[in-house]
């Protein structure tokens, strides 16, 4: 699983990496309702996550960042993955 948590930079005007922040990636399996946290990773430098995980059944995968005292949280959209 991979991704990039990225925030506005007021400075610049453009998005940029959040380095060191926790994002939780979860997942839901196919007819649930509600999504579990499956593990925690930590951005690099350039605030890219990237993790293995081994999918046992079909549902759909998401970050979810918490946010900061500076910068809101965030949930990204769902990916969903079928078993074959």
């Amino acid at each position: 699983m991979t991704g990039t948590l990225t925030r506005a930079n007021w400075t610049t005007n453009v998005y940029a990496g959040y380095s060191a922040q926790r994002v939780a990636l979860q997942f839901k399996k196919s007819g649930a309702s509600t999504y579990s946290t499956v593990k925690t990773v930590t951005t690099d430098s350039t605030g890219k996550l990237k993790t293995t995980v081994t999918a046992n059944s079909a549902g759909t995968w998401r970050w979810k960042f918490a946010g900061t005292s500076t910068t809101s949280a965030a949930t990204a959209t769902g990916d969903s993955a079928a078993l074959k």
